[in-house]
């Protein structure tokens, strides 16, 4: 059974069985902030009530870190707090929320929550959670740590590379980051996941480079950091915002050449 385990000052995560998703909550004294809210209205409705068990402190926002069902269908049950995503997760499943495009500050009062669009990864609408105060960062599907980063038919995987540098670049040694799916991880597990994520994006990279054409890329096996065929979607929109590779032709032969 699941059970709320805290990470920081009043910053809690809680990893349901179901899609071995992680919920987070932050307290403060104005409200707490849940983030993420599970992939239905039944566990929506149960995460509220492991809450309640936790804390009478109200929930009045929630933060949905992407637009994947798992992290966004229980919000309906939220139905006091505010919801934030970011401009483009709204878009893509037409959630109803309050967006923003870069940066949002949530004030709890006694401390702040920062949400944070560093770039295109796992999808276009990636946010980052941020409670400074506790060294704690929530970061979604950006980095999972109880499987291999999930690359669907709405990732980036050649601007991933690039979107996780810069949240490297805000970990401390002791900050805790929290991924969408497994256990809590250090900025040390980050930056390994981070160099996995390069290398993909630069075999595809490569690949196309090389006049690879995509059936044949989609077969090839050697350099990639997790199974091929879990990678599928990864090469073909990598492909696709490379466009066609070029292919190697001889040069045509001149007017009143022979061969």
């Amino acid at each position: 059974m699941s059970t709320w385990t805290e990470i920081g000052d009043r910053c809690w995560v809680r990893r349901y069985d179901e899609w071995d998703l992680n919920v987070g909550l932050v307290a403060g004294s104005d409200g707490a902030v849940v983030i993420d809210t599970r992939a239905t209205a039944e566990q929506g409705s149960e995460l509220l009530t492991h809450i309640r068990e936790l804390t009478d402190v109200p929930v009045r926002w929630v933060v949905n870190t992407h637009a994947h069902f798992d992290h966004v269908v229980g919000n309906s049950v939220f139905t006091d707090a505010t919801i934030y995503l970011h401009e483009n997760a709204a878009a893509e499943e037409d959630l109803a929320g309050t967006t923003f495009s870069v940066a949002k500050v949530i004030d709890l009062g006694d401390r702040r929550v920062e949400l944070l669009h560093l770039g295109n990864a796992h999808t276009s609408g990636d946010t980052v959670v941020v409670v400074p105060d506790a060294d704690v960062f929530f970061v979604g599907d950006l980095v999972e740590e109880s499987a291999p980063p999930s690359y669907g038919e709405d990732s980036f995987p050649l601007e991933w590379p690039d979107t996780i540098d810069r949240v490297i670049g805000m970990l401390s040694d002791t900050a805790k980051v929290v991924p969408g799916h497994g256990a809590v991880v250090d900025a040390e597990f980050v930056r390994d996941q981070a160099g996995d994520i390069g290398t993909v994006a630069n075999t595809i990279s490569g690949l196309h480079h090389a006049g690879t054409s995509l059936a044949d890329a989609l077969q090839h096996t050697e350099d990639w950091p997790w199974p091929l065929e879990q990678l599928q979607d990864a090469i073909k929109r990598g492909y696709g915002a490379l466009g066609a590779p070029r292919r190697p032709t001889l040069p045509l032969l001149g007017p009143g050449s022979s061969a």
